[in-house]
């Protein structure tokens, strides 16, 4: 949208050069009325743009002498004043400060080693995977029949801090999902492997006693993989009144 044109006035004056009139247009100066914006003062004072400030605060003015600053992970204090002191010092401690918290990218690539008998020993690099880490606990609880209320425990969570600050341990009822998930998707495979791959299979069952004097019953299935290596599944458990052969 075309803006209105402004009128500029104008003043002519008569000028004689010799015998001839000549006439002389004079335009006023333009003259910028607009307010000039001024920065506004911050209200902590001059602006803070190093990156320690994040891990450091400023003691109130009432309570030290000099500008001070405090680490808020230890509260070693050093002087502060931008003119005399900068931020070097602080900075300088943050690199070695003991009690800041460690903190990786998620994505950050991690220099392991390879597993596989018989390799040269060099390093492999892996990204950090919440998800294989938490299917990776769910088969140790399975494998060594560990409760679920393990993971809340101190020494647990102790031990994974110390072995992979990343992950952080999942509660006992995400861990009791995460079995019965596995569960599924392990006999998700295992239809399909019979289904498609498997001609021949054997079955057994096997009887005892729990502790609480309860009876229970297995059906498994034995079979021979792709790659001619025995195999062994619990396809059904069931709990039975006592082991005669009629209940059997």
């Amino acid at each position: 949208m075309d803006q209105p044109n402004q009128t500029i006035p104008t003043q002519y004056v008569m000028n004689e050069v010799g015998s001839a009139a000549t006439t002389e247009v004079v335009r006023p100066e333009l003259v910028n009325t607009q307010p000039t914006k001024k920065r506004k003062a911050s209200a902590s004072g001059s602006r803070q743009s190093s990156t320690c400030w994040e891990h450091f605060i400023r003691l109130p003015d009432d309570l030290v002498d000099t500008p001070t600053a405090a680490c808020k992970h230890c509260h070693k204090k050093y002087l502060c004043d931008p003119r005399t002191h900068g931020t070097t010092n602080t900075n300088h401690h943050i690199l070695k400060c003991g009690k800041k918290p460690r903190t990786t990218d998620p994505t950050q690539t991690i220099l392991t080693y390879p597993s596989v008998e018989g390799s040269s020993l060099g390093h492999v690099s892996s990204k950090f995977d919440k998800q294989a880490c938490r299917k990776a606990l769910s088969i140790f609880m399975v494998l060594d029949e560990q409760p679920f209320s393990a993971v809340e425990g101190g020494g647990s969570k102790y031990y994974s801090k110390v072995m992979l600050p990343q992950f952080t341990l999942p509660s006992r009822r995400t861990v009791a999902r995460d079995c019965f998930q596995l569960y599924l998707d392990e006999k998700q495979k295992l239809k399909s492997f019979f289904k498609f791959d498997c001609n021949r299979v054997a079955f057994t069952t096997d009887c005892w006693t729990f502790i609480q004097n309860q009876n229970y019953l297995t059906l498994t299935v034995h079979f021979v993989d792709n790659e001619w290596n025995y195999q062994k599944r619990i396809i059904s458990f069931t709990v039975i009144p006592n082991h005669k052969g009629d209940s059997l």
